[in-house]
């Protein structure tokens, strides 16, 4: 006794961030995972990176650029882990150096 299957076709959508605005934004994502970075602080972020100075890095701009940074860096490794707890404290800091309100529903 025979079995037969008709053939079909699964197609599973791509998760990520849809918001075009974010730092993180995946144009091929078809659904958002809800691990946007807030657009609060993209042009905080921007910035530091753009105004570190490796020859002065002595005065507390610099320093402070760098910190964004690495809480940039930091928050990035955690929507990857997927820790929500990680992404809520950088997003915290980052909105605390950036001067910025943090989306809560972001």
């Amino acid at each position: 006794m025979a079995t037969t299957f008709e053939a079909f076709t699964v197609a599973l959508k791509s998760f990520g961030c849809t918001d075009s605005n974010s730092i993180n934004y995946d144009v091929n994502a078809e659904k958002d995972n809800g691990m946007c970075i807030d657009a609060a602080f993209t042009e905080c972020i921007e910035n530091a990176i753009l105004n570190i100075s490796a020859k002065d890095c002595e005065l507390e701009s610099t320093r402070q650029y760098i910190e964004i940074y690495s809480y940039y860096k930091s928050l990035e490794a955690a929507l990857k882990e997927k820790n929500n707890h990680k992404i809520d404290m950088y997003k915290d800091k980052l909105a605390k150096l950036c001067n910025v309100k943090r989306c809560e529903s972001c």
